[in-house]
């Protein structure tokens, strides 16, 4: 698993995604982004904090720094500024007492498991070679869902050898996970089956793997994080393993108030786009 508060996470988003990232005195991480020709901020990208509202003006201070015009704030609750401009409710979904989980109390982690024994695949750890294929999953994963695709090759590569958990067939490479986690609690960061193996399981065999080495590495809790629009079925299937739903909200918080205008206004054109392309 990746530890996001790792310099392995800070030189993924660096040299992956482009970001600066700052890191701030009272502990946690800003991850400024460049969209076109604004920049916005995400505090403790891309799991967000317990409370937006504590140290807030710590915070916009260090955006500021950064030439962010806008912040955008992932908490259970709403961030109570003035500057704000937008408050979207995504939800999550969590196993809120990771230690009591039980791959046998549910059907589908039972299930997986009785599996596992007669299984094709081959679980293993990924490692450094594997970002490439990793990405190609991703990649073709986003297009069949008519998402935009936001991480990179070198992103993948990046991450692999920390994050990622790989199922094999025939010695190819046909799923995987990527995990991280902060302090007590896991996070469900990415994941990727080729379809023509749907039949083998590899989604199942990887949660598996993936909730078994959180819970043994003394994790308390694990976030699946929010679910893709227009994924139902992949909320239904966290649901599955075990998770309830949460409260998640993002905030964006106006920095520079004509930019931040039109950031919001760039984010309505591709939420447009996004569900013209899901009908």
């Amino acid at each position: 698993m990746l530890d996001l508060s790792s310099s392995h996470w800070d030189r993924a988003l660096v040299e992956g995604l482009g970001a600066t990232v700052s890191h701030m005195l009272g502990g946690g991480s800003i991850a400024c982004f460049r969209a076109g020709p604004f920049r916005i901020a995400y505090p403790d990208f891309a799991i967000g904090s317990s409370d937006c509202n504590r140290d807030l003006d710590a915070v916009i201070r260090a955006a500021k720094d950064l030439r962010a015009d806008m912040l955008r704030l992932q908490s259970p609750c709403a961030c109570e500024d003035s500057r704000t401009r937008a408050v979207h409710p995504l939800g999550t979904i969590v196993i809120g007492d990771l230690q009591g989980w039980n791959e046998r109390q549910r059907e589908k982690p039972r299930r997986a498991a009785n599996r596992e024994r007669r299984s094709e695949l081959s679980i293993r750890k990924g490692v450094s070679g594997d970002g490439r294929r990793l990405h190609a999953l991703y990649l073709a994963t986003v297009r069949r869902h008519g998402g935009a695709a936001r991480y990179t090759e070198r992103y993948f590569e990046l991450i692999t050898p920390y994050a990622s958990i790989v199922a094999e067939h025939e010695g190819a490479i046909c799923g995987f996970v990527c995990v991280g986690f902060r302090e007590a609690r896991g996070y469900y960061l990415h994941g990727a089956h080729d379809p023509e193996t749907r039949g083998l399981y590899p989604s199942d065999q990887l949660f598996l793997a993936m909730l078994r080495e959180a819970r043994d590495a003394g994790l308390r809790s694990f976030d699946f994080l929010p679910t893709p629009l227009g994924q139902a079925s992949l909320s239904a299937y966290k649901h599955a393993w075990g998770g309830v739903d949460e409260p998640l909200v993002v905030s964006d918080v106006a920095l520079n108030l004509w930019r931040a205008r039109g950031i919001a206004a760039a984010m309505r054109a591709e939420r447009v786009l996004r569900r013209l392309k899901l009908r």
